[in-house]
């Protein structure tokens, strides 16, 4: 997914040699779209698109890991896909057999939401990388994700030459392709250095027999995170981001040089200043040691020329200057109002209050970066003067904070009356859009993740949460505290997904969903799937609950979560303190609870609450007790055993045994938990399994 507006803009307003990608719902392309053609032996080898213009469907192409997808909106009506491929990556092989002469080569891609799969297009040798970054309407393929892009602008090929296309799965983004065209190009155009390499003029915006025009491909669409799938990028790359430049600090340096590499700037602050040189898709590359300052981003970058990198290369530590002394809601590395950075691989230890503070931001990465033993939050976007509630106290959007490890936090907390120790270790406040992955959360004082006040349009998934709330039932803490919590608070949060999570060893709740002000907003249309939740609570402390709803929240779903050894499995609880409006639509379905310390679950004070098809292990002789206040609740096709039959209980390998009683038993599976926390297709011999993971023969 890219959650970042890199948006069309029109062919005068890009620099010389940059490239854009157009969605292809922005043409009319029905002249474009050839027909459904059956295999033949040569599947390289299909009719002419139209005069000039030779099209080959991908999914004939020789498939290496990729599979086939039907779809109407897909040319031929299919596409590749590697949704439920066994690996990561995939390639396509075709052989060029049109004329010799100069083409324009595009290639037709699906272009989500929900990743930034990564992809290498070669034609005759000359390899060209691109991401697939935009930020499209839909987290599937259709016709609002289905994009053109240019990858040579005129190359010479001749019959025989080959072409792969290969593409690198991310996140919820299976690098799916449609197809790939050859446009004939005028001879003035073409390579001028032979076979293999491009013309130096790679401004071509479109073919004279082509309906619809596809713009050159935007800079920051272009391999910005400097990943490819493997080899190097052509040459012809380089003149794409000719205009972006690198900038140095070093402990040795001096804020009078100019910044390169060999006089580098002394302090980071000075680099991220108004007044620097640098501008957007610039890089700033901090040497290694140990710098003592607050960093104001004061600057931003654009979705024309990209994100503004601040990165780390090599070993850089960040410390406060005033570790005891600094204001609530800073940061070592912070800003106010700004947007477009990329904060990369830093360590930041021994803060007054976050590591990372991006207040009233937009269009963020935050990535590779561990914080240690922070007074507060150890990253934390969150509103800069407005905290009155409602949708102004919504004041950031498309923000990314991914494969960072947070340690400690909130280590200086000493109760309800410190200003400096609140929030949570990581705190996403008041943002649309968002995206939370693979980061790691050790050790903290409170909360884990917490996904609250207005937040909404996002997702949480494949981090790891444990020992939070550490201090939980002492004197210097209080009784909650949640690895992962969602929570409306003052203003309405809603359409979050959950998933592909391990939540273990918490002192309070794993998963929670609830409100803390029933007056204002609510929290809604939340999915909670493929997590493995696991000893987490203090009995006679707190409910321990693995998975818990609260008051004032409507439309949950909890959907083949592996919920083991935590004082209570659920809670579904519209009673508590907080006093608010019921429990409205929860559905609890194909999960394993297995193992409580105390009891399964409890349900009460609650509308329309479902509990179908989950299994649980046999301590005690009721699933779960059932309270007051319970309107239109559901219980079918539960199942009760002795052991779940886990591969490996006691090193926590919660996959299963072949004999576990889970397999083949999870029924009306929802679409997006088709596949398990592994990536593995839901569909075993007979039937999905019940639980977060599927059964593979080679487990």
């Amino acid at each position: 997914m890219n959650d970042f507006d890199i948006s069309s803009n029109g062919g005068s307003s890009l620099p010389r040699n940059s490239q854009e990608v157009v969605p292809i719902s922005a043409f009319n392309r029905t002249d474009l779209v050839s027909k459904s053609l059956p295999n033949s032996s040569n599947p390289s080898m299909l009719p002419d698109l139209e005069k000039d213009i030779l099209r080959y469907e991908i999914e004939e192409l020789d498939l290496r890991n990729y599979l086939v997808e039907s779809n109407n909106v897909s040319s031929g009506g299919k596409h590749i896909s590697l949704a439920f491929s066994d690996s990561l990556t995939g390639k396509a092989t075709g052989f060029f057999n049109g004329e010799e002469g100069n083409y324009q080569v595009s290639v037709g891609f699906y272009d989500e939401n929900d990743g930034v799969s990564s992809s290498q297009i070669t034609v005759a040798g000359n390899t060209q990388n691109f991401k697939f970054d935009q930020d499209l309407a839909a987290d599937a393929p259709t016709s609002d994700t289905l994009t053109e892009r240019v990858t040579h602008s005129a190359i010479k090929l001749e019959k025989g030459d080959a072409f792969t296309i290969e593409g690198k799965f991310d996140y919820a983004e299976y690098a799916r392709f449609d197809y790939i065209e050859f446009t004939r190009v005028d001879s003035d155009l073409g390579a001028k250095n032979g076979k293999g390499k491009e013309s130096s003029d790679s401004s071509i915006t479109k073919s004279k027999d082509k309906a619809s025009v596809i713009l050159p491909a935007s800079p920051s669409a272009n391999d910005i995170d400097g990943e490819t799938l493997k080899g190097n990028p052509s040459d012809s790359k380089s003149d794409i981001i000719s205009d972006s430049k690198t900038y140095y600090v070093s402990p040795n340096g001096n804020n009078d040089n100019p910044g390169t590499k060999e006089k580098p700037w002394k302090t980071i602050n000075h680099a991220v200043s108004e007044d620097s040189a640098v501008t957007a898709g610039d890089t700033i590359l901090v040497q290694p040691g140990k710098y003592t300052e607050l960093i104001n981003l004061k600057k931003s970058g654009n979705a024309k020329l990209g994100h503004i990198t601040l990165k780390a290369d090599g070993d850089v530590t960040l410390r406060d200057p005033s570790p005891k002394g600094g204001l609530w809601h800073e940061g070592v590395i912070q800003s106010a109002g700004e947007g477009y950075w990329k904060i990369d691989g830093f360590r930041i230890e021994n803060t007054s209050f976050a590591g990372i503070s991006l207040r009233d931001a937009n269009n963020m990465i935050v990535k590779n970066n561990h914080t240690f033993e922070t007074g507060g939050s150890g990253i934390i976007v969150m509103p800069d003067s407005y905290f009155q509630g409602g949708e102004r106290e919504v004041t950031s959007k498309n923000i990314k904070v991914v494969d960072n490890t947070i340690e400690r936090a909130n280590w200086k907390w000493e109760g309800r009356g410190d200003t400096k120790g609140v929030q949570e270790a990581l705190s996403i406040w008041g943002v649309d859009g968002f995206e939370v992955a693979n980061n790691t959360l050790k050790e903290g004082n409170r909360e884990g993740i917490d996904i609250k006040t207005g937040s909404r349009n996002g997702s949480v998934h494949n981090n790891t949460v444990s020992k939070m709330a550490l201090i939980s039932g002492t004197p210097k803490g209080y009784n909650g505290g949640p690895g992962i919590y969602v929570d409306g608070n003052r203003s309405d949060t809603f359409n979050i997904d959950i998933y592909n999570n391990v939540v273990h060893d918490n002192t309070s709740e794993g998963i929670a969903i609830s409100d803390e002000i029933p007056s204002q907003g609510d929290v809604r249309n939340i999915r909670v799937y493929n997590n493995v939740i696991y000893d987490n609570g203090k009995k006679g402390v707190n409910s321990g609950s693995g998975l818990m709803v609260g008051s004032n929240v409507r439309d949950v779903e909890f959907s083949n979560n592996t919920v083991v050894g935590n004082v209570q499995s659920f809670v579904i609880d519209g009673s508590d303190y907080l006093k608010g409006r019921k429990i409205d639509g929860v559905t609890l379905r194909n999960n394993i609870f297995a193992n409580p310390s105390y009891i399964n679950g409890v349900i009460e004070d609650a509308n329309n609450v479902a509990l179908d098809n989950n299994l649980f292990t046999d301590e005690t002789d009721e699933l779960f007790k059932g309270g007051s206040g319970l309107r239109n609740f559901k219980e079918t096709n539960n199942i009760q055993v002795k052991s779940v039959n886990f591969l490996d209980s006691k090193a926590k390998d919660y996959r299963l045994s072949s004999d576990s009683p889970a397999i083949d038993k999870a029924s009306n599976i929802s679409d997006y938990a088709s596949t398990d926390k592994n990536r593995v297709k839901r569909d075993g011999d007979n039937a999905p399994d019940i639980g977060a993971y599927e059964k593979r023969t080679s487990d």
